[in-house]
């Protein structure tokens, strides 16, 4: 049930982050709502304790990257989201592998442009990494 949620959640936000260049708080706050029902209603491995630390976690680690403009606020609220719903191996493999995309996305652009400094939509590769680290085999579990 987690992970049909956790693929609407990053790709609606990837969908917004290039139609509107916003990652929506009301999408994120929705997402970890459901989140954390889910943590308290369905058991797993993971304790609802744990999943918040993983999100405290999340946030401390990435703000550094925040503060010399890697990533958007967006971003790392979308992190923080998933880590309500992946694993810890799960979310330090989506985040790695996320950033990777980004870097091979960033310097097709820059290619592209003949130009430094270019941004890109970082919900994205965090999507694409999503569906990588949990095998999109999944998309058909409904």
């Amino acid at each position: 049930m987690e992970i049909p949620i956790l693929y609407c959640l990053v790709s609606g936000s990837a969908l917004t982050d290039l139609l509107r260049q916003k990652i929506f708080n009301k999408w994120l706050i929705t997402g970890a709502c459901l989140g954390i029902v889910i943590a308290i209603f369905i058991p797993g491995p993971d304790l609802l304790w744990m999943k918040l630390m993983r999100v405290l976690i999340t946030l401390l680690t990435l703000i550094p990257v925040y503060k010399v403009g890697g990533l958007g606020a967006g971003d790392i609220k979308l992190f923080m989201v998933i880590a309500l719903f992946l694993s810890k191996e799960e979310l330090i493999a989506a985040i790695v592998v996320a950033f990777a995309i980004g870097a091979v996305l960033g310097i097709i652009k820059m290619l592209v442009n003949k130009s430094f400094g270019q941004t890109i939509h970082f919900a994205l590769p965090i999507m694409i990494s999503v569906l990588l680290v949990t095998n999109t085999h999944n998309l058909l579990s409904f």
